[in-house]
């Protein structure tokens, strides 16, 4: 009975807190962890103009990614379903990294700074980090109730799936058939 309740807590916890509440401003500066492998794609923080707002935060990250099929995923630091997915993804992630899949993590302030640092270069891709303002006016416009949620990007920029109004990690089986679907296109 406590442990249900704990992980019930746990869960409403980070669906409180995953409404997208909040994210900041980084640096950009290539990332690569000590024990990648020359195989590994590293991790690149990216900045967005501080003045974007609300959807147009996505349709500028897409615009960083012409020609290509790119996975966003939204995240905290302090989210254990989106570490959890994270580390599920790891097993198709490398293979299509391969094939041309840009992977892109958007955060924001309620991943502390010196944490997101420090986790960053083990999850190879480019790496946002939103204003609070900016989190919560993309969060607000795209419905995004929680975190994780993820959107995947054909090469036209266009929307191949999108879980933004539910959230939560689909599976590696759903993930990966729609990155392929996008790359053969």
């Amino acid at each position: 009975m406590k442990k249900t309740f704990l992980l019930l807590s746990l869960a409403l916890a980070c669906a409180g807190l995953t409404s997208c509440q909040n994210q900041a401003k980084a640096e950009t500066a290539p990332l690569l962890s000590e024990t990648a492998g020359a195989d590994v794609v590293p991790s690149n923080v990216k900045t967005l103009d501080a003045s974007l707002k609300g959807a147009d935060v996505i349709k500028a990250i897409k615009a960083n990614y012409p020609d290509q099929v790119v996975l966003i995923d939204i995240w905290a630091t302090w989210c254990p379903p989106c570490r959890a997915a994270m580390k599920e993804i790891d097993a198709i992630k490398p293979a299509l990294q391969e094939k041309g899949v840009v992977f892109v993590y958007l955060t924001g302030e309620t991943s502390p700074m010196i944490k997101w640092k420090e986790m960053i270069p083990n999850i190879s891709g480019d790496h946002y980090r939103l204003s609070k303002d900016q989190w919560q006016d993309m969060c607000e416009s795209l419905h995004i109730p929680g975190i994780p949620a993820y959107t995947i990007l054909n090469k036209d920029g266009s929307t191949a799936f999108s879980n933004l109004t539910e959230g939560g990690y689909p599976g590696n089986d759903v993930i990966q058939n729609y990155l392929e679907v996008a790359l053969s296109k």
